[in-house]
């Protein structure tokens, strides 16, 4: 048998010592892949992220016996397992790219997101909007439906005198009779119009004809300034015996004439009859006249006529047209230059030189026949009266201007010429038709949008006093 020296018999026990600490290592290193697999597993951090690790230090130079228990110390110190490393770039190129949106789908979806994001407040804040809209609506219903009934129904007297002149109004004209037949029943606007007045079997009174040097007390007027009643002096032609006065109110502007001579006065007739009428400036330029007015009234469907059809019947200057109507009562001078107002039928037995047929009467043999509206509401309007003097007045009311003039009930007519001494007084056509023209100017406010005013069938005209026919007339007398 062969003996070992000690030497051999240490390396022998060293052999067998490092047999054993790998064993023992590698069963290590199985225990720790078996947990590993078992183990979710945590990538590290990009490299870039982590901290760099320091540099290998040199070890420093020993002798074989150090280098050997170092050597044999490394081996039994098992090595903890390095995990994975995963590469950034393969990690950024795997996250998926963000959605592209067309511009209009951006829009919706920013859209979308507003209204869903809406505050609950602000959908309470219209909610209330709409039930406080809704609410007052409710409210100025029943409000309008409260005042409606007080009209109709209503007792009270300031109402109801408006409320009748609104409904009278409107049906004396031709084209508004639907101011009051869309707004107040039937059977009211009857009641109202049945209550229309219209003096029919008055007869006639006689006027003496008196003669004055100044009849109108022209010496005293001053235009500009007001005359005894209070009213504005517009024009004072003495040489033509013509007075012109400015009637203010609160509904109402007219203009007064008053006249010194009735044998002036007469009717001047369209010279295309049952065809058209003529404008006010016409007659004056035709008759020579230095003053006129509209006169009879004509037949006008729609509103759209050019008076060329006049109401009932019309003489001027002894000429007749038309056909007599017991609708109507007579207006107009005889043979003697007297204004006669009433229901006359034998005009040729009367001796009626000018006249016309229209309604109603305002002042018989010095008593005022009518009161207020009396059915006949506020319009525009021309009257003709005469004192007992015999001086002849028209007046020419303006109206259906807001603000401006609305317009004269015939009782606020016959009051003005009842002020001025009128004993007989008669009304002309009126509405859109009223015109009044002096020395070739219109110098009212027609309430027609026609400069030149509306065809008329015929006109009161007052001659020149140096005119053929005022001499003629002075001779006769």
């Amino acid at each position: 048998m062969v003996e070992l020296t000690d030497e051999e018999v240490v390396s022998v026990d060293t052999l067998k010592n490092r047999s054993s600490e790998a064993e023992r290592m590698r069963n290590y290193a199985k225990q720790q892949q078996t947990v590993s697999a078992s183990r979710p597993t945590t990538p590290q951090r990009p490299v870039s992220s982590q901290r760099p690790s320091a540099p290998p230090r040199t070890p420093p130079v020993r002798n074989d016996a150090s280098t050997k228990r170092q050597s044999s110390v490394q081996q039994r110190t098992p090595q903890r397992p390095v995990a994975p490393q995963y590469n950034r770039s393969v990690r950024e190129e795997r996250k998926p790219s963000p959605p592209q949106y067309r511009p209009i789908e951006r829009v919706e979806a920013k859209r979308a997101r507003s209204e869903n994001a809406q505050p609950k407040k602000q959908r309470i804040d219209r909610t209330s909007v709409i039930i406080k809209v809704l609410t007052s609506l409710v409210i100025v219903v029943a409000v309008c439906v409260s005042m409606y009934a007080l009209v109709i129904f209503g007792n009270v007297p300031f109402i109801t005198k408006w409320r009748n002149i609104w409904i009278e109004t409107a049906m004396t004209t031709d084209q508004h009779k639907w101011l009051a037949t869309s707004f107040f029943p039937e059977y009211l606007i009857k009641e109202v119009m049945d209550a229309q007045v219209d003096i029919t079997d008055i007869g006639h009174t006689d006027v003496k004809k008196e003669e004055e040097v100044d009849i109108l007390g022209q010496k005293d007027l001053v235009v500009g300034e007001k005359d005894k009643h209070g009213n504005e002096v517009l024009i004072n032609d003495i040489e033509e015996g013509i007075v012109v006065l400015k009637v203010v109110t609160s509904n109402y502007v007219g203009r007064l004439v008053l006249i010194d001579d009735p044998s002036r006065v007469y009717i001047s007739a369209t010279d295309y009859k049952n065809s058209r009428g003529e404008f006010i400036c016409d007659y004056l330029e035709k008759e020579d006249a230095v003053i006129a007015s509209n006169a009879s009234g004509f037949h006008d469907p729609g509103g759209t006529s050019v008076g060329g059809v006049v109401t009932a019947q019309c003489v001027a200057q002894g000429e007749y047209w038309g056909s007599y109507s017991s609708k109507y009562i007579t207006v107009g001078f005889d043979k003697d230059d007297r204004l006669i107002v009433g229901e006359f039928s034998d005009w040729e037995e009367r001796g009626l030189r000018d006249a016309f047929q229209y309604h109603p009467a305002l002042i018989i043999n010095g008593d005022k026949v009518i009161e207020g509206s009396s059915g006949w509401g506020l319009q525009p309007r021309t009257v003709i009266g005469q004192a007992e003097n015999g001086v002849v007045m028209i007046f020419v009311v303006d109206g259906r201007q807001v603000g401006y003039s609305l317009g004269a009930t015939m009782g606020d007519c016959a009051d003005v010429l009842e002020m001025y001494g009128a004993v007989n007084a008669g009304a002309c056509d009126g509405g859109s038709s009223s015109t009044l023209a002096y020395e070739g100017e219109i110098i009212n406010e027609p309430s027609t949008n026609m400069p030149t005013g509306r065809y008329l069938p015929n006109a009161w005209v007052v001659a020149r006093k140096t005119t053929e026919k005022t001499e003629l007339a002075d001779n006769t007398n």
